[in-house]
């Protein structure tokens, strides 16, 4: 009994894997510097399938991975949009909106947004800089 036991002991840890693709949780948000320049807009709203945080406009022609301003946070239900010297806003999952920004290659994206969303998510990402209801 003692024995098996501390075979348990010794082996769970090797059934942990502390490295390579995992769910995303749903915390986690694409996040790089601010860009204040926009290219383009879409008019649509958040969605949280597969593990990512995506972004669907509303004809259902375009799905983006939003890559959101550092300081912006997600909670699960909203995302909160922070724009260096504006007041944060806040998006619910479901809400239509706006959404200005541009999109960007994986290449020139930050090394933990690259390695951590693009396995799972594999969306085009979109650099955004602004945030409007869509009314």
């Amino acid at each position: 009994m003692r024995r098996s036991l501390i075979a348990v002991g010794v082996l769970l840890p090797a059934c942990v894997s502390h490295g390579g693709v995992h769910p995303l949780r749903p915390q986690e948000l694409a996040t790089g510097p601010y860009q204040s320049v926009a290219t383009a807009a879409f008019t649509g709203s958040l969605l949280y399938e597969g593990g990512c945080l995506l972004f669907r406009d509303d004809d259902n022609r375009v799905q983006l991975l939003p890559v959101w301003p550092y300081g912006s946070q997600f909670n699960g239900s909203l995302v909160t949009f922070h724009q260096p010297g504006k007041t944060e806003q806040r998006i619910v999952i479901g809400e239509e909106f706006q959404m200005e920004g541009q999109p960007v290659a994986w290449a020139v994206l930050p090394q933990p947004t690259t390695a951590q969303f693009q396995p799972q998510c594999g969306s085009q990402p979109f650099v955004v800089s602004r945030v409007r209801p869509a009314n």
